[in-house]
């Protein structure tokens, strides 16, 4: 049983969203689990940076291309930007949902949207959206946030995925386990990370990607390397991403990490060089 192909479910607010735990995901597509990414919008309300700046401009010096760009048409360039980003990482099985972002809001057509996906996918593992406000126990705020409305959405359609309707020949499924990319999190709420040294290189060109959004190669390599490098630097690793557990897990034994036994036994230098990327 626990030598069989995963099936991960991914789902996020926003394309982009999908970059939190993209290494993660590679590793496990390396291995031939299956991942399915769906972003529960287009996001061609969120991070257009080139009309917020032309905006800036005098009436007389902005650019009409980028002025009287459609808002279906960003979400066409976004669409391409993420599916490439997707490639990246071995993940093929990428949906895009059509509700509106800035703001999403949970509504019953977008949880049964997911429970029908979570019906198709039957994951083992879902990777999400935080469901707390602030932390790992927040208190509500009044800011909307697409992010909370996405977890609140999942949640739901989760758990009537795993509840059977009268009158229905659904077979019911439940997920096995949650988890919620670290990025949301102070890194003392981090139950575990994930070592992505290896996929470092591609993070970052998921980054450039995303030009959409006015990223630059230096401005993808500078947001990894604080993003990745400081949650593999408080791992002991070079690069890595970290995630929450939604429950506590159960285990059959204790089990030591292959990584932590390598570092308790190896000499101190090469932790330090393998943190520092000189050693796989």
């Amino acid at each position: 049983m626990q030598d069989q192909p995963l099936r991960f479910l991914v789902v996020k607010a926003h394309p982009h969203d999908f970059t939190h735990c993209a290494g993660t995901c590679g590793i496990h597509a390396a291995q031939g689990d299956a991942i399915t990414v769906v972003s529960m919008t287009n996001g061609a309300g969120t991070h257009n940076e080139r009309l917020h700046d032309e905006l800036l401009k005098p009436a007389e010096e902005q650019d009409p291309a980028i002025i009287n760009q459609s808002a279906d048409d960003y979400a066409r360039i976004k669409e391409e930007e993420f599916r490439k980003v997707c490639t990246l990482f071995g993940v093929t099985d990428v949906r895009i949902l059509d509700f509106p972002d800035k703001p999403f809001h949970k509504t019953q057509e977008a949880v049964e949207a997911l429970r029908q996906i979570i019906y198709d996918v039957r994951p083992h593992v879902l990777i999400t959206q935080r469901p707390y406000l602030s932390g790992r126990h927040g208190m509500a705020s009044a800011a909307h946030n697409d992010h909370d409305e996405t977890a609140f959405a999942i949640l739901e359609a989760q758990g009537l995925a795993g509840t059977p309707d009268y009158g229905s020949r659904q077979r019911p499924h439940t997920i096995a386990a949650t988890y919620y990319p670290g990025v949301y999190f102070m890194p003392d709420e981090i139950d575990f990370y994930v070592d992505i040294s290896d996929w470092k290189e591609q993070r970052i060109q998921a980054e450039i990607l995303f030009s959409s959004q006015g990223h630059t190669e230096s401005f993808a390599r500078k947001r990894i390397e604080i993003h990745t490098g400081h949650a593999g630097w408080y791992a002991g690793t070079g690069c890595a991403e970290g995630f929450v557990r939604a429950a506590p897990e159960v285990l059959s034994r204790i089990h030591v990490p292959e990584f932590a036994l390598r570092r308790a036994s190896e000499p101190r230098q090469n932790h330090l060089k393998r943190m520092v990327g000189e050693l796989e």
